[in-house]
């Protein structure tokens, strides 16, 4: 193999998909527009997240020591019902917690996952993947991606420079240069957001000691507001709204207040945009395709989900090793490369169908919590002995589809192996079968 795999985008996707591919040994080339580290929303992680990058990349006791906010679940406060309702990780903690205290909480070994700063989260992935032999090449922006017939054969940069390409995995967020490219993204009318978020010192959580602990989501008669500590004083609070209009900072601190967060006593921090107040548009969005010949679209530049359940990143870092192990089977023969292609459409397509089910469901007014938990229900397996609330946790935290991939991830390693020792294939299936 003398040609690059090339990656546009060096976030989670793209950062995870380049480390993959360079610890196979595959020579990596990524492109990434900006300089890091850099700002991006999106702080909120999910438990499956770092069991991928331990699992993968070994970053367990790296990102654990870099003093990132724990988050033990979500508190919720939705609908005409105004009691908070919390979603813990761990099932032990929904016993306990009545019984904590701060110290408790924090020193009683309860499963968590980590409310980052993700300027230095998105560079600790990227350097994982530079020290694992990919080539980052910072400030480079990929215009186009070039084809022969179906297939991707390479990029040509914004300098004009043309480079060839084993294959092309798109991670370049929700600016999506092959879906814009080949017309394959699909808005989904009906969940159009803007979200308006700003970063504060000094604001304090929820009461008890979940505290700072946690996600804090509280629906708004305009729409929803989210409260994500960063850091042991940093906050970033934001308002998810259907208003076509940038929030002005009276309305949005008014909405705050609206949503029960303390204010009072807590100092903005300055921002790029208009009294610190930074804007995003959170439109949902599908593509017609999230694969092809010699390509792959992954996190953002594949798809977006209404942020309400914490997935952006998980969905990225997923796709990202899932591409990565699909390319890595483009030499494989044309029918071994197109079953990996269209499997890795097929299971991102419903996953992704399964948040938005969930997301629309959420937003319906005459919906219950109870409810909710349901319909999350309905996306598990029969056989999983799981109550509506837990089926909801095990769904939304991402396990169940980082169990399917780790599943993908074994599968792949076996194959290779077994090439490795000239193993017969055909032999291998036969024996398989038999054992079921």
């Amino acid at each position: 193999m003398t040609r690059p795999f090339i990656v546009i985008g060096g976030g989670p996707g793209g950062a995870c998909a380049a480390a993959l591919l360079a610890g196979q040994g595959a020579p990596v080339i990524v492109f990434e527009k900006d300089q890091f580290p850099r700002h991006h929303v999106g702080e909120s992680l999910q438990p499956a997240t770092f069991t991928m990058l331990d699992q993968h990349l070994g970053l367990g006791p790296t990102l654990a020591a870099q003093g990132f906010a724990r988050k033990y679940g979500a508190v919720y406060v939705w609908g005409e019902n105004r009691e908070p309702w919390t979603v813990l990780f761990d099932q032990r903690l929904e016993q306990d917690l009545p019984r904590l205290d701060e110290a408790g909480l924090l020193g009683g070994g309860y499963e968590h996952a980590w409310q980052v700063e993700r300027a230095r989260f998105d560079e600790i992935l990227l350097n994982a993947a530079a020290q694992r032999g990919a080539d980052v090449r910072f400030g480079d922006e990929v215009e186009s991606v070039i084809f022969e017939g179906e297939r991707a054969v390479g990029v040509r940069l914004r300098s004009g420079e043309r480079l060839d390409a084993e294959a092309v995995i798109d991670a370049s967020g929700q600016r999506g240069v092959i879906g814009k490219q080949l017309d394959l993204r699909r808005v989904v009318d009906d969940m159009r957001c803007v979200a308006t978020y700003a970063y504060y010192d000094g604001m304090p959580g929820v009461p008890g000691p979940l505290s700072r602990h946690v996600q804090w989501v509280v629906s708004i008669d305009d729409g929803w507001c989210w409260f994500i500590p960063v850091s042991p004083t940093r906050t970033s609070v934001g308002v998810v709204s259907r208003q076509k209009g940038l929030m002005a900072l009276d309305d949005f601190e008014r909405a705050l207040r609206e949503a029960g967060f303390v204010l009072d006593g807590a100092t903005r921090v300055p921002g790029p945009g208009q009294d610190g107040l930074r804007f995003a548009r959170d439109w949902s969005f599908t593509s017609s395709r999230f694969a092809g010949p010699g390509w792959w679209l992954v996190g953002d530049a594949a798809c977006f989900v209404d942020p309400i359940l914490s997935g952006g990143v998980d969905f990225a870092i997923r796709s990202g090793f899932r591409s990565a192990l699909a390319a890595l089977r483009v030499n494989a023969g044309d029918d071994e490369e197109l079953a990996a292609a269209e499997a890795y459409d097929e299971q991102f397509r419903r996953e992704y169908k399964a948040s938005l089910r969930l997301a629309r469901y959420w937003y319906g007014n005459n919906r219950t919590v109870g409810g909710l938990f349901w319909e999350a229900h309905r996306e598990i397996p029969p056989h999983a002995a799981l109550t509506p609330l837990r089926a909801f946790v095990y769904l939304t935290t991402g396990r169940y589809a980082a169990e399917r991939h780790l599943r993908v991830f074994q599968e792949w390693q076996e194959k290779k192996m077994f090439r490795q020792l000239g193993v017969d294939a055909e032999a291998l299936r036969r024996a398989r079968a038999a054992e079921r």
